[in-house]
């Protein structure tokens, strides 16, 4: 493990900046000082690529012998202490940085300076009085989304994670549209039933331990065969330890990808939030979750991610195919967007689930392309409706007469979206539906075929949103709306970016830098067969 203090500056430089949001004496003030601390953190995170050397990362080795056995920037202190004598363990605070949290960092730090220089007409879409409020609780949001991709303490991750909860909830309560009350809450409800099965099974983790060996080390939980034993033989209120663990965690993850049945909360927070923070739903919080099974639920139960694997596939072919269907019926254009979201993480659900290299590459890289076009889409959305104050498609038309500039980017941005060759959304989608194929699974290459379908259907209602929405005659009533202004295209512009250097270069951009980890952590469920009863 190297050693260093850069991720805890990354983590708690938003705290400074939301201190200073609530000193400074103006509200132009206090947007410039949240712009700035954002961009300071984007700043301080490219910092950590100085650790990953782009034409050796994909190499055997590279990160050590084993899964956790390479970490940068570590910081590892004893935090609270449990028991006493040789049973005796802590709590720590560590966090580290590997080839599976880097990416998901440097796509939260843009994120969400993006999304902060997006909301800088806060007077425009909503009350002035609250900008102090609403700066501070965005910069405690970026805390905690940073700490939960940096811990490798489950206590911490799980601190993380109900620290992002609050800020979004009042993100969206408070500054949302007409029904944000209903959205907030009903957000609330679904993530908080989701932390408490994940408190069951922290405790659970730390208590069927072998003595001796209780930790709630995430790396240390991940490699002790003695831990491994344990869980793999425990039983848990008369059923198997392993796998009722790996429902729990699931249901709690799955709610924030979201997948099937949990996905409910997902169009109603996105429709009530303001655009910036639907950015931030789309391209962070909803990888969360995912990340969330990739770094706990495979590498610590590893045999019940092959349980499994049948019923994650299916939930993950309901994602695609019912959340395609879902954006073509939508009128509402952030609705639409809000669903398609639903059908591109089904391609990560079933990445995961196939627990084969290329299934998790792709899945990992369709985290970070979504989190790309999906913030993307969303603020192409909130251009338009800061013009023509609505959001329903039928009524548009000819955007692309009126608003050259914007409308090309519009189509980069929906383009990716919808996954063409050459475009960051390809790849993922692509990876997964080989490796899907390619699976030993007996169900895998029918299921690859009707995930397949995902891709026209995609295709369909993203084709179809173009047509009504930028081609066509120009409609009068829009005929005089304004170009996309300089601080809108600041916004677009890296992002289109990103998009295009991801579609062209992904060995390059991200392939190098996240494939030893999760190499590592394939190998580790590789290594596992299912114990009888478990197959």
């Amino acid at each position: 493990m190297e050693h260093g203090n850069l991720l805890n500056w990354i983590i708690f430089a938003p705290v400074i900046g939301a201190v200073l949001c609530l000193i400074v004496p103006t509200t132009r003030m206090v947007k410039l000082i949240a712009v700035l601390t954002t961009a300071v953190t984007l700043g301080l995170s490219l910092g950590l690529l100085r650790h990953f050397a782009w034409w050796e990362i994909g190499q055997a080795g590279i990160f050590g012998d084993g899964y956790g056995h390479k970490l940068y920037e570590v910081t590892k202190l004893t935090w609270i202490r449990l028991g006493q004598g040789s049973s005796a363990s802590a709590i720590e605070y560590f966090v580290g940085l590997d080839g599976l949290s880097l990416p998901l960092i440097l796509l939260t730090t843009l994120i969400t300076f993006l999304a902060c220089l997006g909301s800088w007409n806060f007077e425009h879409w909503h009350v002035s009085r609250g900008a102090r409020g609403y700066f501070c609780l965005f910069l405690l949001l970026e805390t905690g989304m940073l700490g939960v991709f940096c811990a490798l303490d489950f206590f911490l991750f799980y601190i993380f994670w109900e620290v992002m909860l609050l800020p979004m909830y009042f993100l969206i309560g408070v500054w949302g549209g007409p029904r944000k009350e209903y959205a907030a809450i009903k957000f609330f409800i679904y993530t908080l039933v989701g932390s408490v099965l994940m408190l069951v099974v922290l405790l659970a983790f730390y208590f069927y331990a072998p003595p001796g060996h209780r930790t709630l080390n995430l790396i240390q939980m991940a490699n002790d065969p003695a831990i491994q034993e344990a869980f793999g033989s425990a039983t848990f209120l008369g059923w198997r330890f392993a796998p009722l663990m790996f429902v729990l965690l699931y249901i709690g993850f799955a709610i924030k990808v979201p997948v099937f049945p949990f996905h409910t909360w997902l169009p109603d927070a996105h429709v009530e939030a303001p655009t910036p923070i639907s950015m931030i739903l789309a391209g962070i919080l909803l990888k969360m979750g995912a990340y969330g099974l990739m770094r706990i639920s495979y590498p610590i139960l590893p045999q019940a991610g092959h349980w499994a694997a049948y019923g994650l596939a299916i939930l993950a072919l309901i994602n695609i195919v019912y959340g395609a269907l879902c954006a073509m019926a939508q009128t509402d254009f952030k609705r639409l967007v809000a669903y398609s979201s639903i059908s591109h993480m089904g391609y990560v659900l079933l990445g995961l689930a196939i627990m084969t290299p290329g299934g998790w590459q792709g899945a990992m890289f369709q985290v970070i392309a979504h989190g790309i076009s999906s913030p993307m889409c969303f603020f192409l959305v909130g251009v338009i409706y800061d013009r023509a104050h609505h959001r329903e498609i039928n009524r548009f038309g000819g955007l692309w007469l009126t608003m050259p500039v914007y409308g090309s980017l519009a189509t980069l941005g929906f383009f990716a979206s919808l996954g063409l060759p050459g475009l960051c959304g390809f790849i993922g989608e692509f990876w997964v539906l080989i490796a899907t194929f390619s699976a030993d699974f007996v169900w895998a290459k029918p299921f690859a075929v009707i995930a397949a379908t995902g891709v026209i259907l995609t295709a369909g209602y993203i084709l179809w949103m173009i047509q009504r929405v930028y081609l066509g005659p120009r409609r009068e009533e829009y005929r005089d709306l304004p170009e996309a202004s300089a601080r809108e295209i600041a916004v677009l512009a890296p992002l289109g970016a990103l998009a295009l250097a991801l579609g062209i270069l992904p060995q390059q951009t991200l392939f190098n830098f996240m494939n030893g980890t999760l190499n590592q952590i394939v190998d580790l469920l590789a290594a596992v067969r299912p114990l009888p009863g478990l197959s």
